[in-house]
């Protein structure tokens, strides 16, 4: 069995600094075995933001996967943007735009959705979906999970989805990837995926664990609990200093 904690959009630079405390006392009580941060890091992808966001990473007590979001790209430096536009994410969090993991229970890959060509909205590029389509090429008795900032759903008055998202959900409704952890709209939501009447594939799109703005008027955080193809999804919501589990799914996969 494995616990993942699952957490987006910190936006270190304008973020509620009160909450990170609560979190990692919640942390300590649960002992997760890996935590997952989908995106938007920092919020305009500036150093003394990423110096912040290098302390919250020095106090977590477990290994973590990251890949950017479109805040980690600089908005109003223009050279940096289309010349170097992850230069500072590369020095300062990883050389590389991805994240993987695995062992005998779990597949886990991170991939890049952010692009300096456009301002909130995401797309794959080429080489992302080549690495997607390789990676998760088979099932095997392991939990495949994919990991990116942009959402993959459209809800009312928030940010248009990835582009060609909906061929990337056809894609899903018949690949071998069971869960897909993504942010950007800092609004929690659970989506499911089916194929002949059957669950494929759950999206998870992320609260923002410590922006003041939030779509859904809380900050939150994913626990994944797993079991081969069981997985226990459990939402826990920010309220007067701690985190409590506001709802829970459960979902066992074929």
């Amino acid at each position: 069995m494995m616990r993942i904690v699952h957490i987006s959009d910190l936006h270190f630079g304008l973020h509620v600094d009160a909450i990170i405390e609560p979190f990692l006392e919640h942390l300590k009580r649960i002992r997760p075995d890996l935590i997952i941060i989908s995106g938007d890091l920092t919020h305009r992808a500036r150093t003394k933001q990423y110096f912040l966001f290098q302390n919250f990473l020095q106090q977590l007590p477990t290994p973590v996967l990251m890949v950017p979001g479109n805040h980690d790209i600089p908005l109003y430096n223009f050279i940096a943007r289309f010349l170097s536009p992850f230069k500072k994410y590369k020095k300062y969090v990883s050389k590389e735009l991805f994240s993987h993991f695995e062992n005998e229970e779990i597949n886990i890959l991170g991939v890049n959705s952010a692009t300096p060509y456009r301002i909130k909205n995401g797309e794959f590029s080429h080489e992302v979906i080549h690495r997607i389509q390789t990676h998760f090429s088979t099932k095997h008795q392991r939990l495949n999970i994919l990991f990116f900032h942009h959402n993959l759903y459209q809800f009312s008055g928030m940010h248009h989805p990835l582009n060609n998202a909906e061929h990337f959900i056809q894609y899903l409704q018949q690949s071998p990837i069971h869960l897909v952890c993504t942010g950007h709209l800092h609004y929690a939501n659970v989506k499911n995926i089916t194929q002949e009447n059957k669950i494929n594939c759950v999206i998870l799109h992320a609260g923002s664990l410590l922006s003041p703005r939030r779509k859904d008027n809380h900050n939150s955080f994913y626990v994944i609990q797993t079991d081969q193809l069981h997985c226990r999804i459990e939402l826990q919501v920010y309220h007067e200093n701690a985190f409590l589990t506001e709802s829970a799914y459960s979902y066992l996969f074929e």
